[in-house]
């Protein structure tokens, strides 16, 4: 029989692996107000200084800080229907990753007393995400394999194990987000209590196979 009359058999194959996170990127920063705008940057700067001391003292890298947003905006007062402007606020936000997750709560007391006033968010991820999708990969394989096996036995066919063709379908996952929001009114000197859940690492292919 010729190959191009032998039929083809199109399977989904996936693979998940389930995984403790073993670091944390925060999103992490200090606003201050002030009537003029020269002031304002100046308090920022002296407390985003303060911030940076204190991640430096406890381990963290320079590396694993970067800055993701540095806003100024003017701050209005509405009275009796006209705008006035009292002041302007500034905002700089910080992205700080913590590869050692014992240190997150000992990170957020250390720049909250620094004078962090605004946390966003975190998002926990792994360190070797591609190794661990590359073994979700082999089992979305073994899987797509397994499944040509059986439908190949129903259908009453030999299948060749060794595919004409295979697409890779997964889309790169992202890291666990955790909402957690700090405000200048609610700043206090102790870590919150994050929990961490496992991050679910999901590969997806398109097999083709031959009998």
């Amino acid at each position: 029989m010729a190959s191009e009359d032998r039929g083809r058999l199109t399977v989904v194959g996936s693979g998940k692996l389930n995984v403790a996170p073993d670091q944390a990127i925060l999103q992490i920063g200090v606003v201050t107000e002030a009537k003029d705008v020269e002031t304002a940057q100046s308090q920022n700067a002296l407390l985003s200084k303060n911030v940076l001391s204190a991640l430096y003292r406890i381990g963290i890298s320079k590396d694993d800080i970067q800055t993701i947003s540095y806003t100024i905006q003017p701050v209005y007062e509405f009275t009796e229907g006209a705008s006035v402007l009292t002041g302007y606020r500034v905002q700089h936000i910080f992205e700080v990753t913590v590869k050692d997750l014992k240190n997150l709560g000992p990170v957020y007391e250390a720049v909250i007393a620094a004078g962090v006033n605004v946390a966003e968010n975190i998002r926990f991820d792994v360190s070797n995400r591609e190794v661990l999708y590359q073994e979700a990969l082999q089992i979305a394989m073994k899987n797509a394999t397994e499944k040509a096996m059986k439908l190949g036995y129903q259908i009453g066919v030999n299948v060749n194990l060794i595919p004409l063709k295979v697409t890779e379908n997964s889309v790169s996952p992202s890291p666990r987000q955790f909402a957690y929001a700090l405000s200048a009114d609610t700043v206090s000197q102790s870590a919150p209590p994050i929990q961490r859940n496992k991050i679910e690492i999901e590969a997806n292919l398109t097999a083709v196979f031959q009998y």
